[in-house]
């Protein structure tokens, strides 16, 4: 049986590390072919080689989502290469995380300009060809800014942001049978990571107890499960939409 994502092609961008490498390696098992997009030559090929490594296949395409220029050019040799994008995700980000008093101009452009502008300028340059097509979309936000945490100040205005940027293409591209969906994760990355170490035994076990399913969240099989899913012709009828993939975790709902 072929996989739901079959003869497609997904472009990931952030796929060098952390969560994106495992989202790349599920939506390549699912049987689309990936443009791996990131700034770093050398993590995105060590995803192409365990893609490949699975039977996937997969190129790699250096880029600075934050260029427009770099960005179009991705864009074209992706569908040069491999056809037309019919998965867009939307993953990469680049923070300096400090609370909200601390922000400064330099802070908040580093992640509004790798979040929000890297994210419209990846859908603006995969608008045509969805446009004839379809396609799907899948923009990243954060529960820590639908909570509004203080301590992560610039990144929670970002994502946020986003999930505005999600809605309102959302809104307007569905006639094209496009859809657009926002996934707030709950995964240990390298972000993520940092912070957890600062962490005490007991503060670990504090924020694991109110996870209902009592563990973090799997990049590859709890995330990257869902984007292959709204990637299918399954998901067709949901857009967006604000999806929470983190174990039940219930102050994200405030």
């Amino acid at each position: 049986m072929a996989g739901p994502l079959e003869g497609k092609v997904a472009l990931i961008t952030g796929s060098g590390s952390g969560m994106g490498v495992g989202i790349a390696l599920a939506v390549a098992k699912a049987g689309a072919a990936v443009a791996l997009v990131g700034r770093t030559v050398e993590t995105l090929e060590r995803t192409r080689t365990q893609i490949e490594g699975a039977g996937g296949r997969a190129i790699v395409a250096p880029c600075d989502i934050t260029d427009r220029g770099q960005v179009n050019a991705t864009v074209a040799r992706t569908q040069a290469q491999l056809g037309p994008v019919w998965l867009l995700v939307n993953n990469a980000v680049s923070t300096d995380n400090r609370p909200i008093e601390e922000v400064d101009d330099a802070n908040l452009d580093l992640v509004l300009r790798s979040s929000i502008h890297g994210s419209l300028y990846m859908m603006q340059a995969c608008f045509p060809t969805m446009k004839e097509r379809g396609g799907r979309i899948v923009n990243f936000g954060s529960g820590g800014a639908t909570m509004g945490l203080p301590e992560v100040g610039a990144y929670a205005i970002a994502k946020e942001g986003v999930r505005g940027l999600t809605k309102t293409a959302a809104t307007g591209w569905g006639k094209y049978g496009i859809t657009v969906n926002t996934v707030c994760p709950m995964v240990a990355t390298p972000l993520f990571d940092v912070w957890w170490q600062s962490l005490s035994e007991a503060e670990r076990g504090h924020h694991l107890s109110m996870i209902p399913m009592r563990r973090m969240g799997d990049g590859e099989q709890d995330v990257g499960g869902l984007i292959v899913f709204l990637g299918s012709e399954g998901a067709g009828y949901i857009t967006s939409r604000t999806l929470h993939v983190d174990g039940g975790r219930a102050f994200y709902d405030r």
